[in-house]
């Protein structure tokens, strides 16, 4: 390994004088995307990620890591403290609290908390911060753009007008949200219900598996170990759901398969399923307000659209007179770690035209301290949005349709 920092690293611009204000956000975000490159390359070479490993020659570490560390150097210098020394420090950094770090990095209170290696794995927190921070020499081969380009393809072939390949983009989103695990057969089924192949190659749907999923051999009939409520697979030891918005224990389910079963990687479980689950809230609490306003008499109506415009928002409610005319509200809804990052990298679409536009907060996120950090990044660049907690969300809805049909 490099003894010094001339070596390893490429002199950044922005920190190319102590007097400079770095951003450390950024800082923290390049050295996500250095531990992501290095979990990529770790998954191909079925090597360990331990600095051990990975940290033989310079040429071996990812750009990213290699400016991150040096912005380090760098912001220690203007702290007159003397680290880091070498790369070591900073992989075993990496897996203590930001905030406990030799130097100090201007970061919001909610976030000094998180690290960024869980043992050696990727932290949630470093998920989301490359995912948030858009960070393209890693993002581009995550495995989560490889499962979603693959679902665009998927629904595109599989439908002749845009409310088909709409219908069948939905279908394969909430495939990832609902099932965590699919049997072969299950998998048969969808080929099935989708068809369409790639010239000489094989059903778009089956890529689509293959890639978000890890085949496990197990002909017959297999029970697993999963989540009562989202179905995600569990380790012997837990008892609970780890995800941190699900309220799920352990129990059990059945598999009946032909030769085995499908299990989401997990990029997908992450990105696509975990964070799947706020959205499924809304969605069910949507079509539950839709029934409850038929069966209360009011005349307006309540109809939700998954995904518009292929996922250009997560939903639009839109609440119908008796004329036909309608009003929609439009909603993303957000279940990171980060309230400063979610709001540093939230930059809502224009389109479809809508009365209102919300960002809704999983629950378990919406703390008067999270809100205070998200308003405070969106504030002077967001315009139009407005932020709330799920259940406000819903209440508000129901409330606005009521008042609507003079039933307030």
């Amino acid at each position: 390994m490099s003894s010094t920092l001339r070596d390893i690293a490429p002199i950044d611009p922005a920190a190319a004088h102590p007097g400079l204000g770095l951003d450390d956000y950024q800082t923290v975000e390049l050295l996500a995307a250095g531990l992501a490159r290095m979990y990529l390359d770790r998954q191909h070479s079925r090597q360990s990620l331990g600095p051990e490993d990975r940290v033989g020659t310079s040429g071996a570490l990812p750009r990213a890591w290699r400016t991150a560390v040096t912005r380090l150097w760098w912001t220690g210098l203007a702290q007159q403290v003397n680290w880091p020394g070498d790369d070591l420090d900073v992989f075993a950094a990496c897996r203590r609290p930001l905030g406990t770090w030799p130097i100090r990095l201007d970061l919001a209170e909610g976030d000094r908390d998180q690290v960024l290696l869980e043992g050696d794995e990727l932290s949630e927190f470093a998920e989301q911060s490359v995912a948030l921070a858009g960070c393209q020499d890693v993002e581009a081969e995550l495995v989560e753009n490889r499962v979603f380009a693959l679902l665009m393809a998927a629904a595109q072939a599989n439908g002749s007008t845009q409310q088909e390949i709409q219908d069948a983009y939905v279908t394969l989103r909430l495939l990832l949200v609902h099932q965590p695990v699919l049997s072969d057969l299950d998998v048969i089924k969808r080929v099935w219900a989708m068809p369409a192949a790639a010239p000489q190659g094989e059903p778009y749907v089956k890529d689509l598996v293959r890639a978000a999923y890890r085949f496990q051999p197990a002909p017959g009939t297999v029970t697993l170990r999963v989540c009562d409520s989202c179905g995600n697979p569990l380790t012997s030891p837990l008892v609970r759901c780890p995800v941190a918005s699900c309220p799920g224990r352990a129990g059990t389910r059945t598999v009946r398969t032909l030769e085995g079963y499908w299990v989401q990687n997990r990029a997908t479980r992450r990105f696509h399923h975990d964070a799947g689950l706020v959205e499924d809230r809304l969605f069910k609490g949507s079509d539950a307000l839709a029934a409850q306003l038929v069966e209360d008499g009011c005349p307006i109506r309540v109809s939700l659209e998954r995904y518009p415009l292929m996922d250009t928002w997560d939903g639009s409610l839109h609440f119908t007179h008796g004329d036909g005319s309608a009003e929609c509200w439009l909603f993303d809804a957000k279940d990171t770690v980060s309230a400063t990052l979610l709001g540093r990298c939230f930059s809502p679409p224009s389109e479809p035209e809508a009365a209102r536009r919300f960002l809704v907060l999983a629950q378990h996120r919406a703390t008067p301290a999270y809100r205070a950090d998200l308003e405070r990044e969106l504030h002077g660049r967001v315009r139009g949005i407005t932020v709330m907690d799920e259940t406000t969300f819903l209440r508000q809805a129901a409330q606005h349709a009521r008042r609507l049909g003079g039933r307030a």
